[in-house]
């Protein structure tokens, strides 16, 4: 009766310690698997990366660009706090102009607190402003006049930059903007952003015209600290914002049920053209 009391008890005491030491690795992991999500959260809304790195979308894993963290210093650690102390609530998107070249106004104004104006006095910080798009796009030609003008301080497109593609056979390019974050201006933070779009030819459709949807672009806050040229570094904070009503651009374009009409008349009229340039250089002759 010892003996199998013994054996019990032995038994017992082997699947408590089983249990409870799996209670402590699940806990182990669980706390593990929550620090990493914090610690990708904060991969998605900051980050170091070298002066080097002009642009943000010409990042192969743009737009994860802010998930490949580098070995921080202490300055782009200072940096990143202005995107904590300077807020971004409002938002205000709007398409200008009329027929196939429009402008897409962005318009948007910064909390400034003491805080932040002491951080932006010893910081050089930019707002980037990057915008993807379909059936529409932007000049590069276009956009570094207004560099040269100083309108922006950089801006550059990139995907499909063949500005003679119809809709149908391009694909979407992106658009970034730099922008000085603290002007000489009264309105210091009130920053405007034009961006000069052009329609590409649309596709046929029964409705008579195509909607092109601008989604709401990603914003960021770059900055360094003034004065230091050796390992240099930008510190990137994304700009939370509410999100906004897509613009849309509904543009004129062919009825597929008038194509067979519209074909014969251009050929019929190409070919009358022809006849007429045969015929009077057959019979036109000139008097001397």
């Amino acid at each position: 009766m010892r003996h199998m009391f013994a054996k019990n008890f032995h038994h017992c005491w082997i699947q408590s310690s089983l249990i409870y030491l799996g209670s402590i690795i699940v806990l182990v992991l669980c706390n593990h698997g929550l620090a990493n999500v914090v610690h990708e959260d904060n991969q998605r809304t900051s980050a170091c990366i070298p002066c080097s790195a002009t642009y943000l979308a010409a990042d192969p894993n743009y737009p994860n660009i802010l998930s490949n963290i580098s070995v921080s210093t202490e300055s782009c650690e200072s940096s990143l706090s202005i995107g904590k102390v300077l807020k971004v609530p409002n938002l205000y998107r709007s398409l200008e102009g009329e027929g196939s070249h429009r402008s897409l106004i962005l318009k948007l104004q910064a909390i400034e607190s003491d805080s932040s104006s002491a951080y932006l006095d010893g910081f050089n910080c930019e707002l980037v402003s990057i915008e993807t798009l379909n059936g529409v796009f932007a000049d590069p030609f276009e956009l570094q006049r207004l560099v040269n003008r100083r309108v922006y301080l950089d801006a550059a497109v990139f995907g499909d930059t063949n500005l003679e593609l119809p809709a149908a056979l391009s694909k979407s390019s992106v658009v970034e903007i730099h922008m000085d974050l603290v002007p000489s201006s009264t309105d210091k933070l009130k920053m405007v952003i034009d961006l000069p779009l052009h329609v590409r030819y649309p596709p046929l459709d029964s409705r008579g015209y195509s909607n092109v949807e601008i989604s709401q672009p990603d914003l960021y806050i770059r900055c360094r600290k003034k004065g230091i040229a050796k390992g240099c570094q930008w510190g990137v904070s994304i700009i939370e914002v509410e999100s906004t009503e897509t613009v849309n651009w509904l543009i004129p374009c062919g009825d597929d049920a008038h194509s067979t009409v519209v074909s014969s008349v251009t050929f019929l009229s190409a070919l009358l053209c022809a006849l007429s340039i045969v015929f009077v250089s057959i019979f036109y002759h000139p008097t001397i």
